[in-house]
This record gives structure tokens, sequence and C-alpha cells, in this order.
């Protein structure tokens, strides 16, 4: 578009050229020929401090000067209503991005000769003018725009940097009041103020939609909860740029405001444009349309906009308890929810945790239907079952009494979990009684002999479970959970063995649901610890109580997985191997002493006894270990 304008309609303008001293020499070397080139006549001036020539509204004033030189010349131009074109000096980073400057000089230029200078707002900050951004507090957490564009090394150093910093981050309170006179105590670990979005990392995503004339600045206030939630966003936001395409951080609070004052109890450090300074109150604030200057091609200029209106969003920063905590405690490496802060939760809990006659109904209808599709050999029904079944509240409850010690709801919920347990065995039996069936097939075997793995599911489903409890947002996956960790299938396998007087399947399923129930607990313990709903000291007598049952536990399940693994091996050796041309095929494995195995001998002539005994001493012999065979044969005609 500007080589267009330049090819069509030469632009002549009166045009003075300012630069320090010691910068005239290369003015004069690089910046003069590519004006000439243009066909520019310049004047040019060297900056002392201060103008005291009179421009006229004609004159347009290129400034090739640092950013502390620029300052000053803002303020006299903003009196004298002078029209302003910047170019982009070494020491120039902050108004460059500010104002969108682009780096290159010659694209600077032409921008400077062949658009036209628009009326921007300037912020000011204590009355001195902001060309990027104020941060107030750790200026650390809020990192500079131009780390997107650095090399992946830089950043990479950049992120180590900032890292070995974490150990020295502090909050600070602060007293938040905008124009309209909304006021917020809080405290933050930082607040950056931007006039529009191009200073930081932050700023460039969030208020990526302001202009340079709506009249608005944006304060975005920084309240990392605990170590792992800042490591975790300084690596996003250095190294995942799809990071920031999900939307605001989830500890961030945004205001837009036409004027800001940030209030504290203690002196407070501040950078305003890269420079140190201190002070217990900021006034920031916008200067609609007095600055007259050729705006860079990477600004945003709309001449038309929509009436601004505040934005006021707080709901991520502390108040209260949570406040004091944090300007208090040094910042934790798990975040210590204040009790306001999950009322909401606490108190679904506790009405999850009650025995009431709908969740003794829906344990009977559960426990019946898992029950038909056991004895049915249905996986779907079984599966229907487990979504039906309500024990995952009570448990979920207790692994909440038991973080915060709350006797309460940890008796409560285990009245529950105790009254749903035996309702459960209780009808399987009666439903066993019933049903004139005594086979164990594929459904119930697979719950009679509990494994670590199971303990795996358990732990990873308990996880789960708290997690969808604790995010309202992912609820909606209960019933996978519900499906994964299948409470109640175990519970009615345990009272099909009681109905058949059969102790052995009775203990295999009643483990398994103990192994359901337990690793659950000590999973959304330690999730609900992890998220920040009890300190850790509160949380220990109850977090080592879980563990001793755990490794209890682990004891049957480890010989059980132990055995499963040596009939795997023991499968994985026979099968399909070829002794005396009789191949064994469909080799199962069942724990004895000594072990049994049954298979199927498949030969073209008949299998007889003195064959068996040989293939059984070639077996003892590959296995290293004597065994009891249970053969069927098969002949090839």
């Amino acid at each position: 578009m500007v080589a267009a304008m330049m090819s069509e309609q030469p632009v002549t303008r009166q045009l003075v050229l300012l630069c320090q001293p010691m910068d005239e020499q290369f003015v004069c070397q690089h910046i003069l020929p590519l004006l000439a080139e243009h066909g520019q006549q310049v004047e040019l001036l060297l900056w002392s401090g201060k103008l005291s020539h009179l421009f006229s509204a004609e004159q347009r004033l290129l400034c090739y000067l640092p950013d502390e030189a620029l300052r000053e010349l803002v303020q006299q131009a903003q009196q004298n209503g002078w029209q302003l074109a910047l170019l982009p000096h070494p020491e120039m980073r902050h108004a460059r991005y500010g104002f969108g400057i682009s780096g290159d000089m010659t694209s600077a230029l032409e921008d400077a000769i062949f658009r036209e200078a628009e009326p921007l707002d300037l912020m000011l900050c204590n009355e001195t003018p902001v060309f990027n951004s104020v941060v107030v507090g750790d200026t650390f957490s809020l990192i500079p725009g131009e780390a997107l564009a650095e090399r992946f090394a830089l950043r990479l150093k950049r992120f180590f940097r900032l890292l070995s910093k974490v150990g020295q981050v502090t909050f600070s309170a602060f007293k938040l009041t905008t124009h309209k006179g909304k006021e917020l105590d809080t405290a933050a670990l930082g607040i950056v103020a931007v006039e529009h979005g191009r200073s930081s990392v932050l700023s460039r995503r969030l208020v990526a939609d302001s202009s340079a004339n709506d009249g608005m600045l944006h304060a975005l206030v920084l309240v990392p909860r605990s170590v792992f939630e800042m490591l975790r966003f300084l690596f996003a936001a250095l190294f995942l740029r799809d990071y920031w395409n999900k939307g605001t951080p989830s500890f961030v609070g945004h205001l837009k405001t036409s004027s800001l004052r940030i209030q504290s109890p203690k002196t407070i450090s501040y950078t305003h444009d890269g420079l140190i300074e201190k002070t217990k109150d900021l006034v920031l604030r916008v200067e609609p349309r007095c600055l007259n200057m050729v705006p860079g091609r990477y600004l945003a200029v709309e001449d038309k906009l929509p009436e601004q209106k505040e934005v006021f969003k707080t709901q991520p920063l502390p108040a209260g308890k949570a406040k004091t905590e944090l300007v208090t405690y040094p910042l934790p490496w798990i975040h210590h929810a204040a009790t306001e802060e999950f009322k909401d939760l606490f108190l679904a809990l506790r009405e999850s945790a009650k025995a009431t006659p709908s969740y003794l109904m829906l344990m009977v209808l559960a426990t019946l239907l898992a029950t038909f599709g056991l004895f049915a050999n249905s996986t779907p029904v079984i599966i229907g079952a487990m979504i039906l079944a309500p024990l995952m509240g009570p448990i979920i409850s207790m692994a909440l009494g038991t973080l915060r010690q709350d006797e309460g709801l940890m008796l409560t919920s285990a009245r529950s979990i105790g009254v749903g347990t035996a309702v459960a065995i209780s009808c399987a039996v009666i439903a066993t009684w019933l049903i004139p069936l005594n086979t164990i097939n594929s459904e119930i075997a697979a719950r009679i002999s509990p494994t670590l793995l199971d303990l795996g599911v358990a732990v990873v489903s308990g996880i789960a479970g708290a997690y969808a409890h604790a995010r309202a947002e992912v609820a909606k996956s209960l019933a996978g959970v519900a499906i994964a960790v299948a409470l109640v299938p175990p519970l009615a396998v345990a009272g099909i063995g009681l109905g058949w007087a059969d102790f052995t399947v009775f203990w295999g399923a009643f483990l398994l649901y103990l192994t359901n129930l337990v690793g659950i607990i000590l999973a959304a313990v330690l999730t609900f610890l992890f998220l920040g709903y009890s300190p850790f000291h509160r949380a220990r007598r109850g977090l080592a109580l879980t563990f001793l049952l755990v490794v209890l536990l682990s004891i049957p399940l480890a010989l059980s997985f132990s055995h499963m693994v040596q009939e795997g091996r023991i499968k994985q050796q026979l099968e399909g191997i070829v002794l005396e041309d009789i191949q064994l095929r469909h080799v199962q494995v069942r724990p004895g002493n000594p072990i049994r195995i049954s298979l199927t001998l498949v030969s073209r002539s008949t299998i007889d006894e003195a064959q068996m005994d040989d293939i059984k001493g070639l077996i003892e012999q590959k296995l290293a270990q004597p065994v009891e065979l249970e053969v069927g044969t098969r002949v090839i005609r």
C-alpha cells in the first residue's frame, strides 16, 4: 500500500529530523540518504534536552531518539501540538513497541513519510508519559513481548533465569480504584498496566482487541497461587504458542478503565518503561487523543469506536483470608485454597456423603442389575450397573474428610459406604438364591483374582473422580469414572459367592472391592491435596492411615500379580508349540501345587495314555517344575 502511494502520488512534506549529537554521524550517513531517495528535504536539529523552536502544524518531526529523550520531547509536543513520527533508535525499545514502529529503518521511514498523523491517546503514570507499560511488583513474572520473537535458545535461557528467582517472589497487598469508583482490596505478585496490547506476552494476547485511541488502559493482575502454577505459566508463555489461544489464564485478573489508582500499605517497586521507581500511591490515567503522531504499521488505530465500558474481571483475585495468607506466607509449592474458595464443593460433598433413600434405592437397583448381568455374562448390562451405582459420592466425600480431618464428614461417609456395601451384598445373595445357576462364567471369573493392576485402575479413577468433583467443567466425565472403577460388580460377585457358600469367590471379589475403595480414597486425597484443599500438616494423619491400608492390601495383590505373570509366561511358552507331532492349543493355567494346566492336544492320529505321559514329561522339563494336566484331544482327519 505504501509502495502504491509512492508511485502514484509522490508526497513532499516539511520534515525536521531530530537526533542527539552522538547520533549525528549515523543520521548523516544512513538516514538522510534514504530520505533523499524519497525526494524529501530535511532540516536536521540536534536534541539538547529542550527545544526552543516553534514548529508549524505542517511540519513533521522525525525523531531518532532514545526512550529517555523521547519522553521529554513528547511532553513538549503534547503541550504545543507538534506532529511527531518515530524512527527506530537502538535505545528506543519501549516507544517502538508501544507505538507499533517497525524495527526496519526503511519501513519506518516510509511510514513516517507517507502515513498520516493521528490523534493518539497517551497513558500517564503519576503524570509522566508511558510508552509501553508500567509493571508493579515482581517484574520478572511479566515477560516482555519481544520474548515471543526470540530464538529457542534465548527463550530457554530466559526461562532458567526466571526459574532461579522463583524462591524470591513475594505478594503485595493492593487497593485498586477505577475511574468509576470501583474498589478492590487484593494481593498480587505483579500488575502490568498498558494502554494497548503490544507490551508483554500477557497484554499481547489478552488485550489484543484494544486500540491506541479508545481512551482506556488495561491492568492485568497476576495472582499465581502456587510455585507450580507460576512455573507452568512461564513455561507455556515462552514455549507453547497455542497456550494463549485458550483464553485468559485462570490466575489473571483484568481491569479496563480510563484511570486506575494503585495503593499499597508498603512501599512497592515498579518499573515505568524499564525505569525502576518506588512509591506507595500510583495513579495511571489515559489522556485521550492528545498526541499528534504518525502511528507505526503494527499499531491498531480506529477512527470510530463504540462507547468504551469499564471491565472489572476480578474472579481470580484473592480477597479476605486468601489475600492475608498470600501476603503473610511464602508462595506455596501447591495452592492452598481458602475455605470460601471451595465452599460449594464442601457443601456438595456433605450432601453426597449421606445415605439418603435415593442413595439406597440406587444401590439396590444397581446391584440387582449387576447381578443379573453377571449371571447372563453380559458386559453391557454390567456397564449399566456401574453407571447407576451411587457409591462414588460418599467415597470422594470420605477422601475430603480424611484430607481435612473432618470427623463428621468421615463418619457420615463411612456410614453411607458401609450401609451401601451391606445392601449390595444382601441383594446379590438374595438374587443368587433365586437364580438356579452355579457356574463361574468369564464375567464372574474376571472379578475374583484382583492384582496390582486393579489397584492402578482404582488410583487413576480416584484422581479422575476427585478432579471431576473439584472442577465443575469436567463433571460430565463422572459416568466414565464410574465405569472405569466398577465398584458395584465386585460387590455383586461377593454376594454371589456368599449365596453359593463359595468363600474363595467371596474373598476374591471382596478384595477387589476393598482395593477399589482404598485406592480411590488414597488417590482422591492426594488429588485434593495437590489442588490445595488442605495444607499438608493437616492431611498427614489421614494420608498415613490411607497409605498403611494400601500397603496391607498390596500384599495379596502383589502375590496375585506374581501368579498372573507366571501364568502368562507359561501360556506364552506352551501355546502353539509342537511336541512329538502333537500341537498344544488353548492353554489355560490355574494356580495350585503343583500348578494345573488345561490344554487341548491336536494330532492327526489318536493320542494314547503313553503319549500323554510323554507330553507331560516334556512340559515339566520345559517349565522346570511339576505340573498337573487337564487334557482335551482333537484329531485331524
